[in-house]
């Protein structure tokens, strides 16, 4: 059988030393013991324990030395002292070493358990804090999580719900919940917790027979449960998530310890997931930094040689196609004539996307009306969607505010993402426009969704789409340009532009502009 924790018990009398270890050990606990500070320190040294109980008056090395030098070797051990010889100022140097609390021989054995397993407690949630703290990868972060909790809770079944992008809550991680049945049933009890803003305001809401709960009414699938605890997640005062803990077998409801840890252990991931999203953020904000930078360099460069490169150009079309007036339509030399015209207005063409990158373009702001912005463009290119088998969705919110941008290179912005969205679907498939309003965050902001059901975006091209001149289409086929555009455009609204890959296949393009 697995011992509840190591404990060393070091004291100089044999009695005493034994008479705690055959009490602990009885209660499950696997114990060592040592005659003195030297030993205890020793195997210290050489063993892990999770706790050392141990006197201060002993021959050679007393309990306070002791102390000191166990907790620089593992500075993570918790230590009882215990004593019949000690003062008031004895117990406060070794309160000050580290040691978690002070026995006073002779004591109760119920009395030295209730101090044992406080002090465990405290190590277990410092393990689970580094845990949860170690990382600030989602992923891991929640696995983290849901573990830690299942652990200290003694539970069957824990999830943790989180709100998507849609505001629809979703299982984010979970533990002992396969069946989508249950999943399901498990997700309408959190939302119905989560609509209740009387329930979020708490730190932990029970419901000690769920089936029979008339808050869970009409709800099937909670037979199974005995007691299920409900721990709101909460970030600036207001509910961000919730973890849900499930106790399957009879007999087995939560007690108030367990509340009380519970409660602790909401606060802590409360705060680790809210560190976890401010260093996303950071990362988002300096991956912006550096590709302002990026462009604001690329752009200079851009807009000079465009320059440059357009008068000698519009010399080159304008004797093509003069020789081109005199010469035999029929004969090999009109055809290389009109190979030169395609290559000097596709020439053209790039100098013209260079020139809208580098930013020489004017832009005029007037308030603008986004879901048009998107029925024009639409107009443009629905024809060729068709033609190529590609169904086109339309998700546009009625009633949006207007947003103060320039509608022509809005217009820009769309046709270069359905083009995009085309080039990735070359056998068929969907393409979803969506648009609402996002008031998070304080200000509002009107939000575009294109997305597709293309091949998606591999992790290692993914931070590179909005570079200038990177491009996954065969030579000849695009320029680079495209999102390098529609980047600088939407910057040059305050706006953002982000992708992704959708979880049923394809990618989404999502705009964010600020309403007015």
């Amino acid at each position: 059988m697995t011992s509840k924790a190591n404990i060393l018990v070091v004291d100089d009398e044999p009695q005493i030393a034994d008479m705690i270890s055959s009490a602990l050990q009885l209660y499950g606990y696997s114990v060592q013991t040592a005659m003195d500070g030297e030993q205890g320190v020793a195997k210290v040294g050489a063993n892990k324990y999770d706790l050392a109980i141990m006197d201060i008056q002993m021959p050679g090395m007393d309990g306070i030395t002791a102390l000191g030098e166990m907790k620089k070797l593992d500075p993570e051990i918790e230590v009882i002292i215990a004593t019949g010889h000690g003062t008031m100022g004895t117990a406060i140097e070794s309160l000050r070493k580290g040691a978690f609390d002070y026995l006073h021989k002779p004591f109760e054995i119920k009395e030295l358990l209730k101090v044992v397993e406080r002090a465990l407690e405290k190590r277990k949630f410092n393990d689970i804090t580094r845990a949860i703290f170690s990382t600030v990868k989602p992923e891991e972060q929640l696995r983290v999580i849901i573990d830690s909790v299942t652990r200290i809770l003694k539970a069957e079944e824990s999830l943790l719900v989180l709100p998507g992008r849609d505001g629809q809550l979703y299982i984010a991680v979970s533990d002992g919940l396969e069946d989508p049945g249950a999943a399901a049933s498990r997700l309408e009890m959190c939302s119905r917790i989560m609509d209740a803003p009387a329930e979020t305001s708490k730190s932990a809401v029970l419901s000690e027979n769920p089936a029979g709960d008339k808050r869970f009414a009409g709800v099937s699938g909670l037979g199974g449960l005995k007691s299920s605890l409900f721990l709101p997640l909460r970030e600036d005062n207001k509910p961000v998530g919730l973890i849900v803990i499930s106790r399957l077998e009879d007999e087995t409801y939560f007690t108030e310890d367990d509340m009380q840890r519970a409660r602790i252990f909401a606060s802590l991931v409360s705060l680790a997931l809210r560190n976890s999203s401010l260093y996303r953020q950071l990362q988002e904000t300096q991956g912006q930094l550096i590709q302002a930078e990026k462009m604001s360099a690329l752009g200079q460069l851009a807009g000079g040689l465009a320059h440059e490169i357009n008068n000698p150009l519009s010399g080159i079309l304008g004797l093509t196609q003069l020789v081109m007036e005199n010469t035999d339509k029929a004969g090999q030399n009109y055809a290389d004539l009109k190979d030169i015209e395609k290559a000097v207005f596709r020439c053209k063409k790039i100098i013209v996307s260079l020139l809208s990158f580098s930013r020489q373009e004017k832009t005029h702001l007037e308030p603008v009306n986004l879901n048009e912005a998107v029925e024009e463009t639409l107009t443009l290119c629905a024809r060729q969607m068709e033609l190529q088998h590609i169904k086109i969705n339309r998700r546009l919110a009625p009633g949006l505010p207007m947003v103060n941008a320039d509608f022509q290179q809005l217009m820009q912005v769309f046709l270069n993402l359905f083009t995009n969205a085309r080039d990735a679907m070359p056998d068929g498939g969907e393409l979803t426009i969506s648009t609402a309003l996002d008031g998070n965050g304080g200000r509002q902001a009107v939000v575009a969704e294109v997305a597709d059901t293309g091949g998606g975006i591999s992790p290692e091209i993914a931070g590179r789409l909005f570079d200038p001149f990177f491009t996954t289409k065969a030579v000849g086929k695009g320029t680079g340009l495209g999102l390098s555009v529609c980047l600088g455009i939407i910057n040059r609204h305050n706006g953002a532009i982000k992708v992704a890959d959708r979880p049923g296949g394809g990618s989404a393009f999502t705009l964010n502009l600020p309403a007015l």
